[in-house]
């Protein structure tokens, strides 16, 4: 029997890690409708191009979701406090200049993703 070579996808370039960097940043230091909205999009472009669902980067992972077209971002650290890791924003707040990525509802809390304009994405055990 010959032995075929199992078909192995480049991870995504440099170039393109940066454009998904990118995106985050964009929309972090906008935080607009429209640039979250090409932040997701761009995000699983980028997936889509490399035919994988998932890639992770030093603080965060980002994700394809089942719906065509978009991606979510998780964090790696956690946090337990109210502020930013980074810059001491507070988390909750009419001014507060941090900005819900993403929600993993679990049984008994809920693993938010958030993200500070000083660019910082981290996440937080929030209860149901």
């Amino acid at each position: 029997m010959r032995d075929v070579p199992a078909k192995v996808y480049p991870f995504p370039s440099p170039e393109d890690q940066q454009v998904i960097q990118t995106a985050i940043e964009v929309f972090l230091t906008s935080q607009t409708g429209r640039a979250r909205d090409t932040m997701l999009k761009t995000i699983r472009a980028v997936l889509d191009r490399y035919h994988i669902s998932k890639f992770s980067f030093p603080d965060y992972v980002v994700e394809a979701t089942r719906a065509p077209g978009y991606a979510v971002i998780r964090a790696k650290k956690l946090i337990t406090g109210h502020k930013c890791p980074s810059c001491a924003e507070p988390l909750y707040g009419l001014a507060s200049r941090i900005r819900i990525l993403s929600v993993q509802e679990r049984r008994d809390y809920h693993l938010v993703t958030y993200g500070c304009r000083c660019g910082k994405i981290f996440a937080k055990p929030e209860e149901c």
